[in-house]
């Protein structure tokens, strides 16, 4: 396919416009001009967004969504411009994981109608109970690695991003376990001090899971997991940017502290998203839903409604950070995140053909994955 572009921009540069070739999926050459297939010339085209951090949305979750229901969840994401997703899970028992992690499994197999998804990120159950959020605290565990290997196992290859608080006992030897057999680490849902989490990104782990929310505070005398992941050079920073988890201005802060390179923008958005008011299940954990926000019944934050485009949109006109270096939050920075990027996140030829097209507010006008159309406006 041919596609032509206008405004369109990749790994924070703009493209010239011109003609997008693509072939058998992937992208395979730019020209200046020639006939198109398809004319993208009126909107602002993108690499296809990547939200490595998500539970769900419309009522799908995926802790216990079926094989087609997993279908359904990917054209939910395609409608807010991603391209590629990690499916992401809530804290639960190792064994109920194990299930969920071979049904994903399935999915990635028979592949999507919308959406890829890119992996499997496990956000549990190796999480403080101090700041265990809105995870079922009665199914927390200690980081172990036969733990890990029946994770990794079930997972055939597509288990991505693990999450391990770093104070708790244990957790360092997983954190370097972990990594060694190719799993990126996460690190949140912490008490942990400075120290303890510098000593879990000094054994590997090489991101900060949603920043500020669940860790401590920040203080100039004990700058906590905060702080030591905002400084850290070789730690990517997830940030939800609904200016509801956390402020326009510490989400700016966050921006200024990781650089353009290092800040991921994800949704965290649970199966309640884009759902009325009421009662829904967050995995094992009941949470009701208020004006749109998603909360425990004890009145903990739980996960999100955001879509990715709304995010960007956030970022770009509430803090009037350019869209060349915050497009880099929704699609290089996550795919460099999971390891990924020699696959997605930019257009390049030999990368997947994945486009994310815009109108001038950041509405949706069309998803393409692998070379073809998945989601119109």
């Amino acid at each position: 396919m041919k596609i032509r572009v206008g405004r369109c921009f990749s790994a924070g540069e703009k493209i010239n416009p011109g003609i997008i070739e693509t072939q058998n999926g992937l992208f395979s050459g730019f020209c200046a001009d020639g006939e198109a297939d398809l004319d993208l010339s009126a909107y602002i085209t993108l690499p296809g967004f990547v939200d490595m951090h998500t539970h769900g949305g419309s009522g799908l979750g995926a802790d216990d969504a079926s094989i087609d229901e997993l279908d359904e969840m990917s054209r939910f994401y395609a409608a807010s411009g991603v391209a590629e997703f990690c499916a992401t899970t809530v804290t639960n028992s190792v064994d109920n994981l194990v299930v969920a992690e071979k049904r994903i499994v399935d999915r990635i197999r028979l592949g999507t109608s919308g959406a890829n998804i890119a992996g499997i990120y496990l956000e549990g159950p190796f999480l403080s109970h101090q700041y265990k959020g809105a995870h079922e605290e009665s199914l927390l565990a200690l980081p172990a690695k036969e733990d890990v290997d029946r994770l990794l196992a079930a997972g055939q290859g597509h288990l991505r991003v693990l999450a391990i608080a770093p104070e708790l006992p244990g957790a360092l030897e997983v954190i370097e376990y972990a990594v060694s057999k190719g799993i990126k680490v996460s690190c949140g849902h912490s008490a942990a001090t400075a120290s303890e989490a510098n000593a879990g990104f000094d054994k590997g782990a090489s991101i900060a899971i949603h920043t500020y929310n669940c860790m401590p505070s920040l203080h100039h005398r004990e700058p906590g997991i905060l702080g030591a992941s905002l400084v850290r050079d070789d730690a990517y920073g997830e940030i939800i940017c609904d200016f509801l988890h956390v402020a326009p201005e510490p989400v700016k802060i966050a921006i200024r502290c990781k650089g353009k390179d290092k800040i991921v923008f994800i949704t965290d958005s649970i199966a309640a998203a884009g759902l009325p008011d009421g009662e829904h299940m967050s995995g094992p954990l009941p949470i009701i839903v208020k004006d749109g926000v998603a909360r425990t019944h004890g009145g903990n934050l739980a996960g999100s409604s955001l879509r990715t485009n709304e995010a960007l949109r956030n970022v770009v006109k509430t803090l009037g950070i350019p869209l060349e270096d915050a497009m880099l939050g929704v699609t290089k920075n996550p795919a460099e995140a999971l390891g990924m990027y020699d696959k997605f996140g930019s257009i390049d030829v030999g990368k997947r053909a994945h486009l994310t097209v815009l109108d001038d507010d950041f509405n949706v006008v069309m998803t393409i994955v692998d070379g073809k159309v998945v989601y119109k406006a």
